[in-house]
């Protein structure tokens, strides 16, 4: 065979082109001449990768399959945990942003009623601005303190929810290296 005849073969055995009487005639070549051929790419071909398509079938060792089924639903479950986290994170900007626009509803209709009663008509007007004043800083604290509560409350059970995927995760690639 031409050497012109197996630089074309090589170069359509490595774009996946050949069939199967092709590729006896590569190892019939690469058996008998040198591997020392260049293809019309430009690149030394390796001989031990054509000569491997005679090799006779290797042995599959007897838990493979296993091992790649619980590797492949270990990745389905890691998959599935990240949406989830995922998707709790979004819950929570949800939940989060609704209750700041309720909060800032809430807010501009005080705002409003105040500034349209004419300050003359409101039950809780105070003559001394201090007093006034010393009432709105107490009642913002009380509102802080409330607020960081229930935020302190949520970023625990958030810590709780994360600390058990990661012992999750753990047993699991304890039990995939296992196996």
């Amino acid at each position: 065979m031409k050497t012109e005849d197996i630089d074309i073969l090589i170069a359509r055995f490595y774009q996946g082109e050949t069939d199967e009487n092709e590729e006896k005639l590569l190892v019939e070549y690469f058996k008998s001449e040198t591997s020392d051929v260049s293809s019309k790419t430009g690149r030394k071909t390796d001989s031990t990768v054509l000569l491997s398509l005679s090799a006779e079938e290797t042995e599959m060792p007897s838990d493979l399959e296993s091992k790649m089924s619980s590797l492949i639903d270990f990745w389905e479950e890691s998959d599935k945990s990240k949406t989830k986290h995922i998707a709790t994170i979004e819950f929570r900007k949800r939940v989060l942003s609704i209750a700041a626009t309720i909060l800032l509803v809430v807010s501009i209709g005080f705002w409003y009623q105040y500034h349209s009663s004419g300050r003359s008509t409101s039950v809780n007007s105070f003559e001394d601005p201090q007093e006034s004043q010393e009432l709105v800083v107490e009642a913002l604290r009380l509102f802080s303190n409330n607020f960081s509560k229930g935020t302190q409350t949520i970023e625990k059970a958030d810590n709780r929810v994360d600390n058990t995927f990661r012992i999750l995760e753990k047993v699991l690639n304890e039990n995939s290296v296992q196996e």
